[in-house]
C-alpha cells in the first residue's frame, strides 16, 4: 500500500514557556562561545534565563558581546561588553525585523514561542546568513519538510538535553517535551544496537512495509530494511548511522492505531 511519509505534525498550544536557568545551564555549558556576540532574540533581559547565564558566565566564556531584543511596545536593543549595559531604542521587536542585529552577531541563541512558525523561521534566517544558532523547539521541528533536508544533510541536529518542564506566567509551571537545536557541533556517538531482529516483536506495520519499534532499544541489529521508531528517536539521530525516510503519521499494527513513528534504515 503506498503511504505518504509526511513531517511531523505539531500540536500548537500556547507560547507563553519560559526555560529555566539550570536547564539553559545544562545545555550550553557544552558549547564553544570564545570571541563570539551572542544574540538573544527573543528575550527580555531583565527576565531571561539566556541572558542571566551569559552575562553571568561572560568572562569565563570568553564573550565578545551580548545582544538581546524582544517584541514590546517600547523594543530595545540590549548591550552588554562585559563591564556596562547599555540599551537603544529600536523600530520593532520582532525578530524577524531585526537582520540588521543578526549580522552583527555570531550566534542566536534563544527560546522561541512554540506554536507558530517562529522556530522554523528563526532556523532558516540564521542559516540563510550563515549564522549559528542554539534554540529549544518541540519534538518535531526538525521533521519539518522544510527543515528535514537540514538534518539529513547535517545542518540541524539535536543539542545534548530534553526539556520537560518550563516556567510560566501563572507560576504553577508548564509541562511539554522539547529539544535543544543547533548546528553549532554536536558530539554524538553512535546509537548502541543490541536487539536481535525478533519476527515476534519486530511486526510489520498494516498500512507500510516496515517493522514497529516500541522503544529503541528495540532496533535490531541484524535487519537491513525500514524500521518504525518512536518520535523520540532525533534526539540520538546520526547521519553517519542511520538514513531517515520520512515519518508516518498514523501507522497501523494489528488493525491499531499507533502513534507516529519515524521511518529510518541502517546505513
Amino acid at each position: 500500500m503506498n503511504i505518504l511519509l509526511e513531517a511531523f505534525n505539531n500540536r500548537a498550544t500556547g507560547d507563553e514557556y519560559y526555560t529555566r536557568y539550570r536547564d539553559v545551564e545544562n545545555e550550553l555549558s557544552h558549547y564553544n562561545f570564545s570571541g563570539m556576540i551572542v544574540y538573544c532574540n527573543c528575550d527580555n533581559p531583565s527576565s531571561s534565563s539566556f541572558v542571566a547565564y551569559f552575562k553571568k558566565n561572560f568572562e569565563s566564556l570568553g564573550l565578545k558581546c551580548l545582544l538581546a531584543t524582544f517584541n514590546d511596545a517600547n523594543p530595545e536593543l540590549y548591550r552588554y561588553d562585559g563591564v556596562q549595559e547599555t540599551y537603544k531604542p529600536i523600530a520593532s521587536g520582532r525578530f524577524q525585523d531585526n537582520g540588521n542585529i543578526v549580522r552583527m552577531c555570531d550566534v542566536i541563541v534563544t527560546n522561541p514561542p512554540f506554536s507558530s512558525n517562529m522556530p522554523a523561521e528563526l532556523i532558516k534566517m540564521a542559516i540563510g546568513a550563515g549564522k549559528k544558532f542554539i534554540l529549544v523547539g518541540r519534538i518535531g521541528l526538525g521533521l519539518r519538510k522544510d527543515l528535514l533536508p537540514l538534518l539529513l544533510s547535517g545542518q540541524l541536529s539535536c543539542g545534548y538535553n530534553l526539556i520537560r518542564n518550563f516556567d510560566t506566567p501563572t507560576g504553577d509551571g508548564g509541562k511539554i517535551t522539547t529539544f535543544w537545536w543547533t548546528n553549532m557541533p554536536v558530539d554524538k556517538p553512535e546509537l548502541p544496537l543490541n536487539a536481535n531482529f525478533d519476527e515476534r516483536i519486530h511486526q510489520i506495520y498494516d498500512n507500510y512495509d516496515a517493522i514497529n519499534c516500541d522503544s529503541l532499544v528495540q532496533i535490531p541489529n541484524n535487519y537491513d530494511g525500514a524500521i518504525g521508531v518512536p518520535i523520540t528517536f532525533i534526539r540520538f539521530f546520526n547521519p553517519n548511522q542511520f538514513n531517515i525516510h520520512g515519518v508516518l503519521n498514523v501507522p497501523i499494527l494489528n488493525g491499531k492505531k499507533k502513534n507516529s513513528r519515524i521511518i529510518i534504515s541502517k546505513k
